[in-house]
C-alpha cells in the first residue's frame, strides 16, 4: 500500500497521506477552520518539550487536494511505542484528526491508520472532536472508553443575555465578590506563574493528589501561546493580593477553561464566579464564538453549569492495543501513574 520515492508518502487509491514537518504544521491547520489552539505547533512544542515526545504530522490529499490532517505525538516505554492524539495525562483537552466538508471520514482514517507511521505502534489514543463530523473509531478496532460532555457558552448572544442565562446562585456570587471588592486584573507577566503553582500545589493536595501538569508546563504554555496571541490569563486580586487565577488558551473561536485555582484561605471569596464573568466577557470582545469549560473526566461538572452554557457532547476518547498483554501493560502503567500522584499523608 505505500509508496513515494521520499519515503514520506504513503497512497491508497486516489489518497495520498505525507508526513508534515513541525514548522509547517500551522499552514496545513489553515485549511481546518474547526481546529483547536490544542491543533497548533505551539501546543505540540509544548508537549514535546515537557514530555519528551516526538510528533507524528500526517495529512491527506485526494486528487491533490488536502483534505484531512491528524497531529499525533510519539514516546517509548522501553521497547513499544505509544502514540496519542492525545494521551491521558498530557493536559491536552482536545486533539485528535480533522476533515474538510468534502472528505470522506472513513477513507481518510483508513489511509491514514494504514501508513507506516501510525501501524506500527503498541498502543494509541485519541480524542475525536466530534463538532462537524461523527467519527467512528471502532471499525479500525478502536474501543470508545469516556464520552466527553462539556458546558459551552454561546458568545453571539449580548451582554445582557449572557448574564441572565447564568443561575441566580452565580450571578449572586459574582455580585458578593465585587462588594468585597475584588478586582479582576490580566497577567501580562511570566511571574503569575509562581502564585499559579503554589496555589495549584495546594488544590490538589486537598483532594490528596498531585497536580496533573508540571510548573514547567505551565512556563511552556506562557513562552509559546502568550506570545503568540492565543492565551489570556486572568487573577482575582484582593487588597492587592492574588487570591486565584485562570488559565485560558483559545483560538480563532473559542476560548478555554484550561485551569484554574485559589489558595485555600480565600476559598470562601466567590472570586472564580467573578473570574468566569470577566473571561466570557473578554472572550466575546475578542470576537470569539464560544467559551467551552472543558471536561477534564467525561462530566461537566455542577460549577460549570451554573454559568448558563449548552451541555453538548464535544469529543470521544478511543484507545486501540495491538494485544492482550499490551492491555495489561497499560492497566499497570496507568496503577502506576495514579499511585505516583497520590500525596504521602502522616
Amino acid at each position: 500500500m505505500e509508496g513515494g520515492s521520499s519515503g514520506m508518502i504513503a497512497t491508497l487509491n486516489r489518497m495520498q497521506v505525507k508526513l508534515c514537518e513541525l514548522d509547517q504544521w500551522n499552514d496545513v491547520l489553515l485549511r481546518f477552520p474547526q481546529h483547536t489552539v490544542f491543533h497548533r505547533r505551539q501546543w505540540l512544542e509544548m508537549l514535546m518539550a515537557d514530555h519528551g515526545l516526538k510528533p507524528v504530522l500526517l495529512h491527506v490529499e485526494s486528487d491533490g487536494a488536502l483534505v484531512a490532517a491528524w497531529p499525533s505525538m510519539s514516546m517509548r516505554k522501553g521497547p513499544l511505542r505509544i502514540l496519542g492524539s492525545p494521551l491521558p495525562g498530557w493536559s491536552t483537552a482536545y486533539m485528535g484528526p480533522l476533515f474538510t466538508p468534502e472528505a470522506d471520514v472513513p477513507a481518510c482514517l483508513d489511509v491514514m491508520l494504514q501508513s507506516r507511521w501510525m501501524k506500527r505502534n503498541a498502543f494509541f489514543a485519541c480524542k475525536t472532536l466530534d463538532v462537524d463530523f461523527d467519527i467512528d473509531m471502532q471499525p479500525f478496532d478502536f474501543t470508545a472508553t469516556m464520552d466527553f460532555e462539556t458546558y459551552l457558552v454561546d458568545l453571539a448572544q449580548d451582554e445582557e443575555q449572557l448574564w441572565s442565562n447564568m443561575k441566580g446562585e452565580c450571578r449572586t456570587r459574582v455580585r458578593k465578590a465585587r462588594k468585597l471588592e475584588v478586582e479582576i486584573v490580566e497577567d501580562t507577566e511570566r511571574s503569575f506563574a509562581d502564585d499559579y503553582w503554589a496555589m495549584c500545589e495546594e488544590t490538589f493536595a486537598n483532594s490528596g493528589i498531585q497536580p496533573t501538569h508540571s510548573r514547567q508546563f505551565i512556563f511552556e504554555m506562557w513562552d509559546r501561546l502568550y506570545a503568540d496571541g492565543s492565551l489570556l490569563v486572568l487573577s482575582a486580586r484582593l487588597g492587592g493580593k492574588r487570591i486565584g487565577t485562570l488559565v485560558l488558551p483559545y483560538d480563532g473561536h473559542t476560548m478555554y477553561y484550561w485551569g484554574g485555582a485559589s489558595f485555600l484561605e480565600h476559598r470562601k471569596i466567590p472570586a472564580h464566579n467573578l473570574l468566569h464573568w470577566e473571561a466570557m466577557c473578554r472572550a466575546k470582545a475578542l470576537g470569539l464564538r464560544y467559551y467551552d469549560f472543558v471536561s477534564t473526566c467525561g462530566g461537566p461538572g455542577r460549577f460549570k453549569k451554573t454559568f448558563g452554557g449548552d451541555a453538548v457532547h464535544r469529543a470521544m476518547h478511543w484507545e486501540r492495543s495491538s494485544s492482550k498483554l499490551m492491555a495489561a501493560l497499560k492497566q499497570r502503567y496507568e496503577r502506576y501513574l495514579h499511585k505516583r500522584r497520590q500525596v504521602q499523608s502522616e
